[in-house]
């Protein structure tokens, strides 16, 4: 992956990716669910967010002002990872969120508390055990609109929106799930 950093523009290394990545489509979360998903994974001070996928970068921005130390956000479309860079920049917070452009299925999350996630049901359910072996005891992951096979959620709520309804999971990573994925292994 590649730490945007400066202007933010990746330049020569990016070219030959663009255009080609918008084949991987882009929904962004609706601003008004936005505050749901953060609610939900209950943002702390001390909390450390990994968004891959991230779009804009509006959730780690919103994690940002709710109160999370840090956060790093992804993306594997150098288009949006420029335009999450700007939106991180303008509002201040390069100091504190790290914008990638790259495979974020690549990316050390070991030190992540909450994970944000709406890349739907296969990513999930390839994150899913890097999730489980990866975050730490307390970790707590929430996806908008896309389950995690038979990982059943700690809470599932419904946001309704004027476009469509939202449905937003949280897991929450505890020893059985670690041990799981020790077996796993």
């Amino acid at each position: 992956t590649v730490r945007l950093e400066g202007d933010g523009r990746l330049g020569p290394a990016a070219d030959d990716y663009r255009g080609t990545s918008a084949a991987y489509g882009y929904e962004g979360t609706p601003l008004s669910v936005v505050p749901e998903m953060i609610a939900l994974a209950g943002i702390k001070d001390d909390d450390v967010v990994y968004e891959p996928g991230c779009g804009d970068a509006r959730v780690l921005i919103a994690a940002m002002n709710a109160g999370a130390r840090r956060g790093l956000g992804v993306d594997i479309d150098p288009n949006l990872a420029e335009v999450a860079y700007a939106a991180v920049k303008a509002r201040g917070l390069q100091d504190k969120v790290e914008i990638r452009w790259g495979n974020a299925l690549a990316v050390d999350m070991s030190n992540a508390t909450v994970v944000f996630l709406f890349m739907g049901e296969a990513f999930n359910m390839i994150m899913r055990p890097l999730l489980w072996k990866a975050l730490p005891i307390g970790a707590r992951v929430v996806s908008n609109d896309f389950a995690m096979g038979d990982w059943t959620p700690d809470r599932t709520i419904r946001v309704d929106t004027p476009g469509r309804p939202y449905t937003l999971y949280l897991w929450t990573i505890n020893q059985e799930i670690k041990a799981r994925a020790a077996r796993r292994n």
